[in-house]
């Protein structure tokens, strides 16, 4: 008797930001063992390769097979493996990047403000946003209040931050890569 493993393909490039983990991790968890998804996506998906790493680990094998600059392909096989297969460099990514000079860049901003008056949560909004970031980019968050935890999380990623609490309520924080 043979088993027979399935492909399940996930194009998460039309979903809302916000759905995307959820949604993936909602297909992971209908998987048997043994059976692979392929994630189409439109940014490099390593904040969901820590979430996997944190959540799933040995339980997972991640496989580029694709990487941009528009399209990412990725397999993850489900499964029981001593390796993840691909592990990130300390500094995070897959290898050397060059930084772009900060005049050059424009910081990217996300107001999370309307996600938290519809009382959502911004946490993936958050990871893409980091994930789509150039090298030497600074990313800008509107907040309805200060995101401490936050600074914590993307310290360990290798972040600074600078906070200002906003006239009209609301905080503005800007996070900026060290070196």
């Amino acid at each position: 008797m043979s088993a027979t493993c399935s492909q399940h393909i996930l194009d998460v490039r039309p979903m809302p930001p916000r759905e995307r983990h959820a949604t993936l991790f909602h297909v992971w968890g209908r998987m048997p063992e043994g059976d692979s998804l392929l994630l189409v996506n439109d940014h490099d998906p390593l904040p969901l390769y820590y979430q996997f790493a944190a959540e799933q680990t040995g339980l997972f094998r991640w496989e580029y097979l694709e990487a941009g600059p528009l399209v990412w392909r990725v397999s993850i096989s489900k499964g029981a493996f001593e390796s993840p297969g691909f592990v990130p460099s300390p500094r995070g990514g897959r290898g050397c990047v060059t930084v772009a000079p900060a005049e050059f860049v424009q910081p990217l901003v996300l107001d999370t403000r309307p996600l938290f008056a519809q009382g959502e949560t911004p946490c993936s909004m958050i990871d893409e946003g980091v994930a789509q970031l150039i090298p030497g980019q600074t990313l800008v968050l509107l907040v309805p209040f200060e995101p401490v935890p936050l600074y914590t999380k993307l310290g360990r990623l290798g972040f600074s931050h600078t906070a200002t609490e906003l006239a009209e309520g609301g905080w503005r924080v800007e996070f900026r890569q060290k070196g």
